[in-house]
């Protein structure tokens, strides 16, 4: 008996350790799949990932502060809600997008989009033939041709390219502009 037990000592040792050396221990069990609709499902203001648009128009999403909506098929029409923050990116071409409550970046990277409601901390324009119309939005930067923005107030504004048209009704920005541009009060 003896005998039996040095040899079955070092066996098991070597099991257990091979067992650890290869990951053999409890795991705690995978997390359940997501349920519900991308337009129910609402992003939580810890939740930083972009999550893209559900498919077909009339699509409803709310932001919180620190999300992302990134816009990416074409020619859809999307309502998004602002609570305090959230990032919109449109990726896409004849895009509509209407916002309601104080956003923070709002991305226009796109053809023939159009943008309109509420508060923005910056609007940022890279495409063509886009139109933005917006209330207050501190900084406003157009890249591009055929581009009409209108806010009521801002403090900064940027354009470079041809044929932009950016109007504001109060506040006095610093304002820049390459290429042949309009920038005017209302």
């Amino acid at each position: 008996m003896y005998r039996n037990f040095r040899i079955t000592a070092p066996v098991l040792t070597a099991f257990a350790g091979l067992a650890l050396i290869t990951g053999c221990t409890a795991s705690p069990a995978p997390a359940p799949p997501e349920t519900g609709t991308p337009e129910s499902m609402a992003a939580s203001p810890t939740d930083s990932s972009a999550s893209a648009a559900p498919g077909g128009s009339g699509a409803a999403i709310t932001l919180n502060r620190g999300d992302e909506h990134r816009i990416t098929e074409a020619n859809t029409s999307i309502t998004i809600t602002c609570s305090g923050g959230g990032d919109i990116n449109v990726q896409a071409n004849g895009t509509s997008v209407k916002t309601s409550g104080q956003c923070e970046d709002i991305d226009i990277r796109g053809n023939d989009n159009s943008v309109s409601g509420e508060d923005a901390e910056s609007l940022d324009i890279d495409g063509n033939n886009n139109e933005a119309n917006l209330m207050n939005v501190p900084e406003i930067d157009v890249d591009g041709a055929e581009n009409t923005v209108g806010v009521e107030e801002t403090r900064d504004i940027d354009v470079e390219g041809e044929n932009n048209s950016v109007t504001y009704a109060s506040g006095d920005p610093l304002v820049e502009t390459t290429g042949a541009n309009s920038v005017s009060a209302r």
